[in-house]
């Protein structure tokens, strides 16, 4: 028999945690509850989840600050839970290493179908096949999960990850935004050009690859972009 999902529930409304509580049970995934983001740290650190539903607006610790703590240590999904609708809120929690959001009140099947794909998308990309990029200024090991400029390391959100392996298993050709948001993000978030642009700004800040004089990453116009390799 398939062992079910574990899912951490982090939310400071015990009314609401019961519900999904319910909720997700009756949907096959196994679930435990935090109150509030110190509790979530703990249990994540503990339990090992498969997923984080993660409120926004918590005591102790907020969600913004457990997600940037949930980053430093693992890549677990996390689907944030917010009041705050606004697109700029979206995109900073997207660029703090949320995977998805979902925005209160929501409808139970969104949530669900939300946490399927997230999870689904998140085993797709796993991949055990060792894989270097090395020019002697930038190096990216695909497998280590770890990437380097001049010799020094540097730290990527999960999105700028999945981003840059992309462009690396797809080298020298160009990718429309279409596919990368779609490799990124998953189903349905196709058209969100805006998200991309903003990882992709991120990201060539990393590895100091202006965009102006690009030497990595190249803008095709009216198109997406094309990860230019000089091995």
């Amino acid at each position: 028999m398939k062992e079910k999902d574990l899912i951490l529930l982090a939310d400071d409304d015990p009314s609401l945690r019961q519900v999904l509580n319910v909720l997700l049970e009756e949907e096959g995934f196994s679930v435990i509850q935090a109150a509030d983001g110190v509790e979530c740290l703990r249990l994540a650190y503990e339990q090992h989840p498969d997923l984080v539903l993660l409120d926004i607006m918590m005591p102790n610790k907020d969600g913004r600050e457990v997600c940037r703590r949930l980053r430093e240590i693992s890549d677990v999904p996390i689907i944030m839970l917010t009041c705050l609708p606004s697109e700029k809120e979206k995109v900073e929690r997207l660029s703090e290493g949320a995977d998805d959001y979902v925005t209160k009140p929501f409808h139970n099947d969104e949530l669900v179908a939300r946490i399927q794909t997230v999870l689904r998308r998140t085993r797709r990309h796993a991949d055990p096949t060792v894989r270097v990029y090395d020019d002697g200024h930038l190096r990216i090991d695909l497998d280590a999960r770890q990437v380097r400029v001049a010799g020094a390391p540097v730290a990527l959100s999960p999105k700028e990850w999945r981003i840059l392996e992309y462009f690396v298993r797809h080298k020298n050709r160009a990718i429309t935004r279409h596919t990368l948001l779609r490799h990124a993000w998953g189903e349905g978030y196709e058209q969100d050009f805006n998200y991309l642009k903003v990882f992709i700004s991120h990201l060539r800040r990393k590895l100091s690859d202006p965009a102006r004089h690009p030497r990595y990453i190249h803008t095709e116009r009216d198109l997406g972009y094309r990860f230019e390799t000089h091995d």
